[in-house]
């Protein structure tokens, strides 16, 4: 059932997780201990659990009296039970606007999909038989290779494929050394092989939904920065020094070359789409891993998990339910039937439970009949 205090804690936890992934983002020390790929599953349960705002069976309400929060949260379900002049209700009128905007942000982006499509028309097909044979000898290391088209992407700034079921790699106008070829393949065969095109593709949708919360683009936009982390370490286990240095100044004249002819496409995925400040931090990241084991430590995977259990789970698991009663009234309960257990139930149907006068927490259904049950602080007395 989607309520309003599954929504809020969903915004109010998915917010903490993200701002603390980039906080974790900005340290390379950091993310060389933590595993990227753990990151990653990270970012994607928190996407999943923001498309599928119920409450779990398993999901576990604590009372919460926070300073403030149980008024805001009042104050934010008064304001939301307004209804206008019209007769129609606040919250009504905010989930019209939502909709509408999901609706707009579904057109743009499927308008954005088919522009693409109807650019890579006018591409020429690479026929070239030492180009070709190059890309399929990439292509020959995976266990189920799929067939790759190859497109010369005029005025394009960098190298990318496009096509979950008909892949093509589309390659600038620029020169490229046959090293620097491989390259390309290789790092955008990796894209199409790890699935990150389905991932992009999920990130998307996943924005037309959430188009009004900066978070959510965000969170997509560190998605697409592990994706690349990801990508650049899995290749650098197969190269020498000398050629990760070589893989390093190529995604540098990239970045040179795009500044020129900057152009965003966001069903693409690039070799390089970040500003020279992000590509910088890419080349460092290369460089720092040369020089630490390839093994992770049972330390940074034990943090990695802790990383998962703390952004993943407890959104997952934790429902912070605003609890506050009137002064008057906590006043009058301390000392009433000592020694006993009783039910106080709230305005929202809930059951505030109290030991020896005592409140001690707020579930939403009687387990022991045999613990009275009232209504108000008078029948108590």
């Amino acid at each position: 059932m989607v309520t309003f205090s599954v929504m809020f804690n969903l915004f109010l936890f998915s917010t903490v997780s993200i701002l603390l992934l980039r906080y974790i983002f900005k340290d390379n020390k950091v993310i060389l201990q933590l595993d990227t790929r753990f990151l990653l599953v990270c970012m994607l349960v928190i996407m999943c659990r923001l498309l599928v705002p119920v409450e779990f069976p398993l999901t576990n309400s604590i009372a919460f009296s926070g300073l403030y929060y149980p008024e805001f949260c009042r104050f934010l379900r008064n304001t939301a039970d307004i209804t206008t002049p019209g007769g129609i209700r606040v919250r009504t009128v905010l989930e019209m606007i939502w909709l509408f905007g999901s609706l707009i942000a579904f057109v743009w982006l499927v308008k954005s999909y088919w522009g693409i499509r109807m650019e890579m028309k006018t591409y020429k097909e690479v026929k070239n038989a030492h180009v070709i044979g190059l890309m399929e000898k990439v292509n020959r290391q995976y266990r189920h290779p799929v067939a790759f088209r190859i497109l010369n992407m005029e005025g394009g700034s960098t190298p990318c494929v496009f096509g979950i079921f008909k892949p093509c790699i589309m390659i600038p106008d620029i020169e490229v050394t046959e090293k620097e070829l491989e390259f390309i393949f290789t790092h955008e065969m990796k894209h199409f092989y790890r699935g990150d095109l389905w991932i992009k593709l999920f990130c998307e949708i996943f924005k037309v939904v959430y188009w009004f919360n900066p978070f959510a683009y965000l969170l997509c936009r560190l998605v697409a920065q592990t994706q690349e982390i990801n990508v650049d370490f899995s290749i650098m286990r197969k190269l020498t020094k000398k050629e990760t240095l070589d893989y390093s100044a190529f995604l540098i004249r990239l970045t040179r070359d795009r500044e020129k002819r900057k152009k965003n496409r966001k069903w693409l995925m690039a070799f390089q789409t970040e500003s020279s400040i992000l590509i910088s931090k890419r080349v460092k990241l290369m460089m720092d891993n040369l020089e630490i084991s390839t093994k992770r430590t049972i330390a940074s995977v034990m943090l990695s998990i802790a990383m998962v259990g703390l952004i993943a789970v407890c959104p997952n698991v934790i429902i912070l339910e605003p609890y506050s009663i009137p002064e008057e009234d906590a006043r009058e309960s301390g000392g009433l039937r000592d020694g006993k257990m009783y039910y106080l139930k709230d305005k929202n149907g809930k059951y505030d439970m109290y030991i020896d006068g005592k409140y001690a927490v707020t579930v939403d259904q009687i387990f022991d009949e045999s613990i009275p049950v009232y209504f108000d602080m008078e029948e108590i007395k």
